[in-house]
């Protein structure tokens, strides 16, 4: 993740709320944003063919519940790899940009995000009420993660996949406030599945949860499946106070410079009929 400038602890937050709330600002000094969505996500070739695996036997944390199969709808669409020209995703640079791009691999579409000694994500707003919409679904997948990654200190702080969701408004781009943020990652061995770490340029704030570390599996499609209320209960020791406004896809590599490769698929939040 991009070390923020001396004097701006919430620059990270600044440039997040002039990409999610302001894009007619933003628009301003940057190409209007189709044409950053066209050119950060551009057509891939298709990737090798490998065996697609399954991770059911490893089901749930003890953290999370079971995902309910009846009274449960179809819900909320968050990241839709094969209409992401039309959802309103915008880059979001910290320093220089990660390469985002539509790819097609294994028989499905995806997110592909390969850094090069960069942190950059892919953002969208949306309306998710954990309330009412307790369960977040999505695929993944990671063939290369940084072996000196430490979500814990700043200097090493880099992951090879991970999804933030921003619970509430950050505010104006004129007097942006930070917002509990809760970040599902995908990073190395060094910490423990279940692991709830506090970001270290804005603790208190952000708190990443690892959902997947080491080398488990890589190469090969994993879905997942979270309760996000009682994930955000168990970061930050109270019930989600808002609504999921914003999402974001953030895979880079500035501090170690190791190199990352990741795959974002299709995600969805459960609703309650």
């Amino acid at each position: 993740m991009a070390r923020p400038q001396a004097g701006s602890p919430r620059i990270w937050f600044t440039r997040l709320a002039a990409l999610v709330l302001a894009p007619g600002l933003a628009a301003c000094a940057a190409p209007a944003p189709e044409q950053q969505r066209a050119d950060s996500l551009v057509a891939g070739e298709a990737g090798a063919e490998v065996g697609e695996k399954a991770d059911e036997a490893a089901g749930f944390e003890s953290f999370a519940r079971s995902v309910p199969g009846e009274g449960m709808s179809g819900g909320v669409v968050v990241v839709d790899p094969a209409t992401v020209l039309q959802d309103g995703w915008i880059h979001m640079p910290l320093h220089g940009t990660t390469d985002y791009r539509m790819t097609y691999l294994d028989g499905r579409l995806a997110i592909r995000a390969e850094p090069r000694q960069s942190a950059s994500g892919l953002i969208r707003r949306v309306a998710i009420d954990p309330a009412r919409c307790p369960i977040l679904e999505w695929t993944w997948r990671v063939e290369r993660l940084q072996d000196a990654a430490d979500l814990r200190v700043k200097a090493a702080d880099d992951v090879a996949a991970s999804i933030f969701l921003l619970f509430g408004d950050p505010g104006l781009l004129s007097d942006p406030d930070p917002v509990p943020t809760l970040r599902y990652v995908w990073t190395n061995g060094r910490l423990a599945r279940g692991a709830v770490i506090d970001n270290p340029y804005l603790p208190g704030t952000v708190r990443s949860l690892v959902v997947r570390n080491g080398g488990g599996p890589l190469g090969a499609w994993v879905s997942e499946r979270r309760d996000i209320a009682a994930d955000y209960w168990r970061a930050f020791g109270r019930a989600p106070g808002a609504p999921v406004g914003a999402v974001v896809l953030f895979t880079d590599n500035d501090q170690t410079g190791e190199p990352a490769l990741a795959h974002y698929g299709a995600a969805r939040a459960l609703c309650e009929e």
